[in-house]
Order: structure tokens, then sequence, then C-alpha cells
């Protein structure tokens, strides 16, 4: 029976993060119990401080006539809170959310091309990360978890940075050194930023009532990973690191890729590629060194001379946006998806890359016609996987991987 009442619990909450704010009957009929059950779970949770309930709402009826107000439920937003932290190759990002979204805090570092090993990182991280516990505290929250977010291959189960081409990593124990840093104060989660912005997207689009349940985030550094959310779930595969999608082969007589094969995914239309091509490459070759650590400037140079109609730079952006569109179609007879998103720059890059990229997208569709899947733009790219890496926190929680907060 305990099991019982756990699950019910963790299904109410998990609802409520996914879709409130709710009335008690939404919620019911939403998670499928009877209603002296879901007040149960709801009461439980409001101990915990995880769930409240919000000012009653006056309804309007027919004829304009006031009816009797409705009490909305939503997550605790005074309480708890989460954090996440993003390590890039030019930035460190960090921001504090209360359990419903609010931004309480939200800071940007920037990271020097000598700075990108891991220790140099992290020292430099640490002030962030002083930032977001004080932040908690002075608000006099519980911080409930920080999520780190990297651009690359992570082993998330064990916090173990596996490969960061863009930083030079291999088999970093980032979640131990995360964890020093913080002193032990508040659990650590670790995982690749597309996996992060793909959760942060997930929800952004619950709540603006479109399709969530299968859909696959495109976002690129250095290259190009994706993360996939199936039957609403993120999906990380057999091994716990799929989405590394730069290294498909869509042209196999392109460029040499730095993983030795021709033509990979990323090499057509991954940043560093296009930043390369566009950029007056023999000058933007002299100074690779830097560039990975550069790459934020990069597309500011890229939009802003795409503004003006530059002929060679809107021509590389219209081709990779082709090359996207075709990468996209390879992924989606593998894995299905009702939506891919373009994420992080590639969303600044839109206005230049979306229209061919739909082009080219529906005229590589195994069975053409008007109901395959779309392909737009996140509405949220800039700071995404930093808010994904702090709803994972909560959503540790909400399927069940760590015990809820302990009531009054």
């Amino acid at each position: 029976m305990a099991g019982d009442a756990d699950a019910t619990l963790l299904s109410v909450f998990r609802h409520l993060v996914d879709h409130g704010p709710l009335t008690r009957p939404e919620l019911g009929t939403g998670v499928g119990l009877a209603r002296a059950t879901t007040s149960g779970a709801v009461n439980d949770l409001m101990r915990r401080g995880l769930v409240a309930e919000l000012a009653p709402a006056p309804q309007v009826g027919p004829q304009g006539r006031r009816g009797r107000p409705t009490a909305l439920l939503d997550l605790d937003d005074e309480r708890h809170a989460v954090a996440g932290l993003e390590i890039g190759i030019d930035r460190i990002l960090s921001a504090v959310y209360s359990l419903r979204g609010r931004e309480l805090l939200r800071t940007e570092r920037s990271v020097e091309p000598e700075s990108v090993n891991p220790r140099s990182l992290l020292r430099r991280a640490q002030t962030a990360l002083r930032e977001v516990l004080d932040a908690a505290e002075d608000d006099r929250r519980t911080l409930l978890g920080v999520g780190v977010s990297v651009p690359g291959l992570v082993d998330a189960s064990t916090g173990t940075v596996k490969y960061v081409p863009s930083l030079g990593w291999r088999d970093v124990a980032l979640r131990a050194g995360v964890d020093e840093a913080l002193g032990g104060r508040t659990p650590v989660l670790v995982d690749g930023d597309a996996n992060f912005a793909a959760l942060a997207e997930r929800r952004a689009r619950l709540r603006e009532g479109l399709e969530a349940a299968s859909l696959i985030y495109l976002t690129g550094t250095y290259g190009i990973s994706a993360g996939v959310i199936a039957d609403g779930r993120l999906w990380r595969g057999g091994r716990g690191m799929a989405g590394e999608v730069g290294h498909l082969v869509v042209d196999p007589d392109g460029p040499v890729c730095v993983c030795g094969r021709r033509g990979c995914f990323e090499t057509r239309a991954g940043l560093s590629a296009i930043t390369t091509e566009a950029l007056e490459p023999a000058a933007h070759r002299r100074r690779a060194g830097a560039a990975r650590a550069v790459l934020s400037a990069a597309v500011d140079e890229l939009v802003a001379r795409a503004r003006t109609g530059d002929e060679r730079v809107c021509g590389v952006l219209v081709e990779a946006g082709r090359w996207m569109g075709r990468g996209a179609a390879a992924l989606t007879a593998v894995l299905d998806p009702r939506v891919v998103v373009l994420g992080g720059h590639y969303a600044r890059l839109a206005p230049w890359v979306l229209e061919p990229a739909r082009e080219a997208f529906a005229g590589a569709q195994l069975v053409p016609g008007t109901d395959i899947p779309t392909l737009e733009v996140s509405a949220g790219a800039d700071w995404a996987p930093t808010e994904g890496a702090a709803l994972a926190v909560l959503m540790s929680f909400a399927d069940g991987s760590r015990p809820l907060p302990a009531a009054d």
C-alpha cells in the first residue's frame, strides 16, 4: 500500500509540474484518480512545501454573471528553489528559479580560451555556484539541487563527462567536482545541454498547449547534439548517451570531419562549419585555436552581416539550412517525432536557415504529405539548457529518482 501511495503522490506532483495551475477537478481528471485520493495527495504535497493553493479567481458565466470563485493548485512558489549551471565553450551561465519557474537570479560570465580545462572552468564556476547558494539562502528557501549542463556526451548516472570536443574534455568527473565546490550542501545532476534544453522545451510547449510528447531538440556549439523526448520523457538510449547526432553521415563525399570520416552532419550544418565557411575562411582558420571559445561572438557577426544582406554569409546560411533539413529528415525516419525544434544558436539564425531547412526537410521525407513532422524554432533557446538543468532537479523528484522533501 505504501508503494501505491507513493506512486499516487508522484503522479499528482508530476502532473502539476507539467500542467499547473489546475483546479482540483482538472487535476483529478488529468491523473485519473478519485476526488478523495487526489485531495489526499495534494494535502501531503502541501505539507512538504511542494504545492500551494492560489488565490481563487472569479468565474464569469453566461451573460457575464459572476460565478463562485475557483481555487487553483500549482507548485509552491515560496519555500524551495532549484538551480541550473551551464558550462559552455565561451561562457558560464547560472540561474536560480522558484519551483514554478520564476527567476530569482541570473548571472553570465565569459570564459577565456586558455581557461577551458576542467580545473580552470570549475574555479570560475565556483563563484557562480556560491551565488546560487546565497540567493536561495537569502530568500529563505531550501535549494533542492543544482543541474549542470555541458555541451557533449555525459553519463548522467555517474555525472561523468565522457567527451566534450569543444572543450577537449574526456572522462571528467564533473559531478564530483561540483559537489566538492558546493561542499556537499545540495544534490548535483549533470547532463548534456541538448537533453536539458529538450526538457525546458517540453514544459514550455506543454504550458502553451503545443505538441510536446514526441520531439527532437537540435542544438549546437562546436557540433550538433539532439535531445529526444519520447512518450513525454527524455530518451537516453541503452547506454544513456543518445543524441550525439553530429556524426551521422549526410554527405559521403563531403568534408573530412574531426572524427576522421567524411560528410558528417556537423561538417555541413554545425556552427563551427558555418562560421568557418562564412566569415572569411582563411582568416577564420588562422584563429581556429580561439574559435571554439568565441562562438557567440562569431554568431553575432553572422547575424549582423546577414542582416545587411552579405551575399557570402546569406549563401552559406541558406546552404547550411538545406543540410539541416536533410539531417533532420534522416532523424525523423529513425525516431518518428511529431516535431523537430531548432534551438541554441540555430534559433538566432532562423531568419536565414529555417525556410531552406523546411523545404529540404519536406522533400526528404520517406512518406511525403500533410501529416509529416513539423520543423520549428525554439522560443527560449538562449537559456534553455540552464532552465532545463534546474527543471531536471525538479523532475528527479517527480519521477521518483530522489525522495520527496519531508513534510513539516
